[in-house]
């Protein structure tokens, strides 16, 4: 059966990421959905919460990378389906509170000045993964972390303690927030081969 693959980039990013390239050359006969999310978690979720509805979501398996693996999670404990997380940034409330006042370059070349707003928006939906810790957690075997423990942007101590704490099983990687050699991981790793490919339905 051919999976849909909806790959969920990261802040700046774009749907076009390295993360995508991996999985069309390493699955190459299933079905990939990477979209363009823009700036706004709620209305990132939005588009992403389309895109399930307009799809068979009994095939769908998301993938995130950093701020994409925070959506990817939170599309998860609504819908339940399955999530590989790579480096996933999974306080961006306090991660965009670092950058307040700065000016953010995005790789289509726009920027754009970090507000208050963004922090409170990001908050609100960072709530969804808060409560998930005292109430219902991931399903089991369905959500699966990458950490790159060399990660120069995020405390994975933390990321790996709110995963642990939801009940997500995780795998640790000597590489840095990029997950640079991630496109090997695709092609040659069984483990996370497995669990892209699993039928689930």
């Amino acid at each position: 059966m051919q999976n849909i693959f909806l790959n969920i980039h990261g802040f700046g990013s774009s749907g076009q990421n390295s993360k995508a390239q991996a999985l069309i050359e390493s699955f190459p006969n299933h079905k990939l959905i990477s979209p363009d999310l823009p700036t706004d978690p709620e209305e990132s979720l939005i588009i992403l919460e389309k895109i399930i509805g307009e799809n068979d979501s009994d095939r769908i398996i998301m993938q995130g990378s950093s701020m994409g693996g925070f959506y990817a999670l939170v599309i998860h404990l609504r819908h339940r389906i399955p999530a590989l997380l790579i480096n996933p940034a999974l306080t961006p409330a306090a991660l965009v509170q670092s950058r307040v006042g700065e000016m953010y370059d995005f790789k289509n070349g726009k920027q754009l000045l970090i507000e208050q707003e963004h922090v409170e928006r990001f908050a609100r939906v960072e709530k969804e993964i808060t409560e998930a810790l005292t109430t219902c957690g991931v399903n089991k075997g369905e959500v699966l972390a990458l950490i790159g423990e060399q990660d120069e942007v995020l405390d994975q101590n933390i990321m790996k303690g709110i995963l642990t704490n939801l009940g997500a099983e995780i795998i640790s990687y000597d590489t840095d927030h990029h997950f640079a050699g991630y496109d090997k991981v695709a092609e040659k790793d069984q483990k996370i081969r497995s669990f892209l490919l699993t039928p689930r339905s």
